[in-house]
């Protein structure tokens, strides 16, 4: 097993997730825990969405390219043209209810105010019947790839054990100390401060829990998530029967 004190040079390690999975937060700590940059895969030199010199990820830095070695957020299905470099991947996955209570927020409320985009039309019916799809579509796409999967709600429920099992099975040895240290330099109160630079609508951080979704989905809307990815939510733990 490869100490965090004796990496090789050239490590990229990859966070793969679906929109809203907690990736960010997931990246943010295993980079911190191993001394290495963080980075997102769609940000280059010629980034112009808002500025990006700004970001935590990137404040300080003379190229917003990826590093030698870093962690990388990425959005992408697998086999994606973006990742042409040798990496270690990692699956984030959360219960997509979840997912799409987040993402449906982060659209309207924080890309909205941010002018990150234009519009947001959709009402959440309409927002679950698109986003339930698109969802499974991407968690089963990374189905029967060499991955390591992590789960968002254990992450939560343990973050320390949690990061420890990632590390393990990336063959790389991080003490506890290190562990612990960024675990607490990326509570979810830190980690909105450390935005509040670059967004001056910083509503970027929603709430860091496991279950949200039951405040927001009445049963038309539950039914509607049930026929597109039902049968997911139950082949991934979430649930043993559809009768929730």
């Amino acid at each position: 097993m490869t100490l965090a004190s004796d990496l090789p040079k050239n490590l990229k390690i990859v966070v793969a997730e679906f929109p809203k999975s907690g990736g960010s937060w997931l990246s943010s700590m295993l980079a911190h825990s191993l001394g290495i940059a963080v980075r997102d895969i769609y940000v280059n030199n010629d980034f112009k969405a808002f500025d990006i010199s700004k970001h935590p990820w990137y404040e300080g830095s003379s190229s917003y390219v990826l590093t030698e070695s870093c962690v990388i957020k990425s959005h992408e299905m697998p086999d994606s043209k973006l990742h042409n470099f040798e990496a270690h991947f990692i699956h984030m996955i959360r219960d997509g209810r979840d997912v799409i209570v987040s993402k449906y927020f982060y659209e309207k409320d924080f890309c909205v105010k941010n002018k990150i985009i234009k519009e947001f039309k959709y009402t959440l019916e309409e927002y679950i019947e698109k986003t339930s799809r698109e969802w499974a579509e991407y968690i089963s796409a990374w189905e029967g790839h060499n991955v390591i999967t992590c789960s968002y709600e254990n992450l939560l429920r343990d973050t320390v054990d949690e990061l420890k099992e990632v590390f393990s099975r990336l063959n790389i040895s991080v003490t506890d100390d290190a562990l612990k240290a960024a675990v607490d330099a990326n509570t979810k109160e830190k980690f909105r401060k450390s935005l509040d630079k670059a967004f001056k609508h910083n509503t970027f951080v929603r709430k860091g829990i496991a279950g949200d979704w039951k405040n927001h989905f009445n049963e038309k809307q539950k039914a509607i998530f049930k026929l597109h990815a039902g049968e997911l939510l139950i082949k991934l733990g979430y649930e043993t029967d559809m009768n929730w």
